[in-house]
């Protein structure tokens, strides 16, 4: 009995299923996938002189911070959000007391990066901040939001240099701005 409802669902799911052909464009109105973490959609310029390219970017950047916390990880959202799931306090020692989150914020949001050291914990981080027009542009997954990511990795100056390569191919900026149309600060 149980193999004839097993067959039959199977059936009925398959006979509404739309089948496509690998390669071909799905029927008008139908409802499209979101484009997959790390997708190529979100490249907007070619990489910096001298850098890598975007995946390779990608996997420098999470290969950093594995190397720290081998359960971090950093990625690009389908929404193209640059995303570090990091402990939210490093310095703890109790790992089951710390949670990871998914700090996510836009590349154009981006004011600067900076290479950090922590004399106390003795990590070293990457920090990302939020420009002035965006302050609040770091979020997670439940909700919270804050104006600043900072994730432990190995070679910060390195990891900081690769963030600001990522952020240029996805196209924003970094560096000072300047107020004003005087370059006053």
């Amino acid at each position: 009995m149980r193999a004839g409802w097993a067959a039959a669902a199977l059936a009925l799911l398959t006979a509404c299923a739309p089948t496509v052909p690998y390669g071909e464009a799905l029927p008008a109105g139908t409802a499209t996938l979101p484009p997959p973490i790390n997708s190529l959609t979100f490249v907007r310029r070619d990489p910096l002189p001298g850098q890598p390219n975007y995946l390779q970017t990608i996997k420098y950047i999470d290969d950093g911070m594995k190397y720290i916390d081998p359960l971090s990880q950093f990625y690009i959202s389908q929404a193209g959000e640059m995303c570090f799931r990091i402990r939210s306090n490093y310095s703890s020692k109790i790992l089951y007391y710390s949670l990871y989150r998914d700090w996510c914020m836009y590349p154009q949001s981006v004011d600067r990066v900076e290479a950090a050291t922590d004399d106390i914990s003795g990590i070293y981080k990457v920090r990302l901040r939020c420009a002035h027009a965006y302050p609040l542009c770091v979020h997670n997954e439940i909700g919270r939001i804050e104006n600043i990511i900072s994730a432990g990795t190995i070679d910060y100056l390195q990891e900081r240099a690769a963030v600001e390569n990522l952020v240029h191919v996805m196209g924003g900026s970094t560096g000072p701005r300047r107020f004003g149309s005087g370059g006053e600060m």
